[in-house]
């Protein structure tokens, strides 16, 4: 069996950063961007570009980065 996953390297080094990732169809991900905006929980402007998942054509995914105290 053949390991294809490169080793885990710290997304972020300070501890205080919590990132989000969500991944899904385009429309529901920015669906669910709206939603986190509408709860008062994530600026919709704070996430990132949909980002294409490889091998996946129909998915997308954006990424939230946020330090929290």
């Amino acid at each position: 069996m053949t390991d294809h996953c490169a080793p885990m390297q710290a997304i972020n080094p300070d501890p205080r950063i919590l990132t989000t990732l969500v991944i899904g169809t385009k429309d529901n991900v920015k669906a669910h961007i709206l939603r986190q905006h509408t709860l008062g929980l994530a600026e919709a402007g704070a996430w990132s570009k949909p980002i294409p998942v490889p091998n996946c054509p129909d998915k997308v995914m954006c990424v939230l980065s946020r330090i929290m105290m």
